[in-house]
């Protein structure tokens, strides 16, 4: 089955599960990162707040920062 968008407020939860943290915001995006002290992504996971959902481009990119595929997503974001 392909990736599909998903409710912003899913995907977030999901980031905190990871154990990321918000470390900015700039106009209406959000980024987060692991807590400092703990090994930093090459990037921050980017997401724009005010969207209902997260695009699939945009969740397609964070994955790949994050190093998850998406079958493991898939699996994962099923607890929430």
């Amino acid at each position: 089955m392909g990736i599909k968008p998903i409710p912003t407020r899913k995907f977030l939860k999901y980031l905190k599960w990871l154990g990321l943290v918000k470390i900015r915001t700039e106009a209406s995006h959000d980024s987060y990162n692991y807590p400092e002290g703990e090994p930093q992504l090459m990037r921050p996971v980017i997401v724009r707040t005010k969207d209902k959902d997260i695009p699939i481009l945009h969740l397609h990119t964070n994955l790949e920062t994050l190093n998850i595929t998406h079958k493991q997503f898939e699996h994962d974001i099923k607890k929430f």
